[in-house]
């Protein structure tokens, strides 16, 4: 595939590549490349699906709405069949915290992506991400099954009581049918740089879910960080829910729905503690105050 690679490389960019300085893995293989030409640039590999585009297209119609992202220089394009190669600028700079107030900053972020993409069509970013794939209909599992073994929330050396957090938020989630907005599902330190304002990253995990699900997934899961994985406690959570109403109030239901997906989501990254070998800083939390979670979520 380096081959192909460096052949789109030079019909679409104008350059071929001349070094790799970085390489990871997720629901994209990410490499940072720099090319003959001296420009930097990401390019993301992915397995071709009509999700993809919607992802590129979202990216570029955010950006044309005043969202700071790094620039989509080309593709999403064929590479082979299957097989789907984009590229965008590199942008390494910016804080992995935002100025101020955290609690503002994300829920402001999450809103205005919302408005911005307001006129595309929720259904073309199914499946959503894991973490908030609470619908996938499985049977016998609460988490959707997971692409290997080594990395399924559900194996047995994720404790139980995990699992059981995550049932209790999927049965309130899945309680109510309300429609769904396009936003992005991972607004935290890994995925937002602070600069003179936000700069997104992580187009891919864009998604359409109802409103209050993406607000409760921020709510919770803003705090984390590059190599900290954390969940905001519950005064934070809380702040952050108020802090979104003041932008888009919500039913009584619509606030038990918000605080059942952050559940969801922060039982899903405890889960994943475990499969990075043991209790972190969410199992942690959601041992404090999980119940009280659920409760607010009408679970009890």
């Amino acid at each position: 595939m380096v081959t192909e690679l460096e052949d789109w490389c030079e019909r679409e960019l104008g350059s071929g590549s001349a070094e790799v300085f970085f390489r990871a893995d997720s629901m994209s293989s990410v490499s940072g490349v720099r090319l003959a030409d001296g420009r930097r640039i990401a390019l993301k590999v992915r397995t071709a699906s009509d999700r993809v585009l919607a992802c590129a297209q979202a990216h570029r119609t955010a950006t044309s709405a005043g969202i700071d992202a790094p620039e989509l220089l080309a593709g999403p394009d064929q590479l082979r069949p299957g097989v789907w190669v984009s590229a965008e600028t590199w942008r390494p700079e910016g804080s992995e915290r935002p100025p101020g107030d955290p609690v503002a900053a994300y829920t402001e972020l999450s809103h205005r992506l919302i408005v911005a993409l307001a006129g595309m069509d929720p259904s073309r970013f199914a499946p959503p991400p894991p973490w908030a794939w609470y619908d996938h209909g499985s049977p016998g599992r609460v988490w959707a099954p997971a692409a290997s073994k080594r990395w399924d929330p559900e194996s047995p050396v994720v404790p139980g009581r995990f699992r059981r957090l995550a049932a209790a938020a999927r049965d309130r989630l899945l309680a109510e049918t309300l429609p769904s907005v396009v936003g992005h599902s991972d607004l935290n330190g890994l995925n937002v740089r602070w600069a003179d304002g936000p700069i997104v990253h992580d187009w891919d995990s864009l998604t359409g879910r109802p409103e209050c699900v993406l607000a409760g997934i921020v709510a919770a899961n803003h705090v984390e960080l590059p190599g900290a994985g954390a969940i905001a406690d519950l005064s934070g959570t809380q702040a952050a829910l108020a802090r979104y109403q003041e932008l888009r109030p919500f039913s009584a239901v619509e606030v038990e729905l918000a605080w059942a997906a952050g559940v969801w989501v922060a039982a899903y990254n405890a889960a994943f503690e475990y499969l990075h070998g043991g209790a972190g800083a969410v199992a942690a939390q959601l041992d404090r105050d999980g119940a009280q979670r659920l409760r607010l979520a009408g679970c009890a």
